[in-house]
């Protein structure tokens, strides 16, 4: 329970057996708090409808999650992750099935998380675009090991990225941001 209170985990594919409701799905995140009768309190039906309101599935509280589209069910169990209130969160792949409009409240969401309240995040991602614009710091993997860590200018380089996926890209600055951008190239010849 200790460890539930602390770290709260998003998978890339997660299965429920049961037919849930969004909103008994978002309240499972409220368990390591609840006492030995396991009712929730008001203070967690607040919490679970505040964190529903921050990933936009609150107007699907009363619905199945089954009957949700892999998108919208991803935003659930993220606002699952957050009603723990977690100092550490893990997420595998959370913008897979994203729409980019909610890739990008998502990760807006995640890092004022992190900025205002202090919360950690260790994020898998492929997409090297998102994690330059809103990660501190990369850990880039080859081979299931450490091919390099840094800030994103540090670790998103063409010859990194060529070394690690072996393929061309051009890495240039993002007019906007200032931050690494990488620009997949044909393969010549096809």
């Amino acid at each position: 329970s200790e460890i539930a209170r602390k770290m709260a985990v998003v998978a890339q594919e997660t299965q429920l057996l049961f037919p849930f409701r969004v909103i008994e799905v978002v309240l499972m995140g409220r368990s390591p708090y609840l006492g030995h009768l396991m009712f929730e309190s008001q203070k967690d039906l607040e919490i679970a409808k505040k964190v529903m309101a921050w990933t936009e599935v609150l107007p699907f509280a009363d619905r199945l999650l089954d009957e949700l589209s892999g998108g919208e069910r991803k935003r659930v169990l993220i606002a699952r992750a957050l009603a723990q209130e977690p100092e550490i969160m893990l997420l595998d792949e959370p913008t897979a099935s994203l729409d980019i409009h909610h890739q990008i409240d998502f990760l807006d969401l995640i890092h004022s998380l992190n900025r205002e309240r202090r919360l950690t995040i260790v994020m898998a991602s492929h997409d090297m675009n998102l994690a330059s614009e809103f990660c501190d710091r990369i850990l880039l993997l080859q081979g299931g090991r450490i091919h390099s860590v840094g800030s994103p200018q540090e670790v998103i380089t063409k010859e990194s990225i060529e070394e690690v996926y072996g393929c061309k890209v051009w890495v240039d600055e993002n007019p906007v941001s200032g931050m690494p951008r990488i620009t997949l190239l044909k393969k010549e010849g096809r």
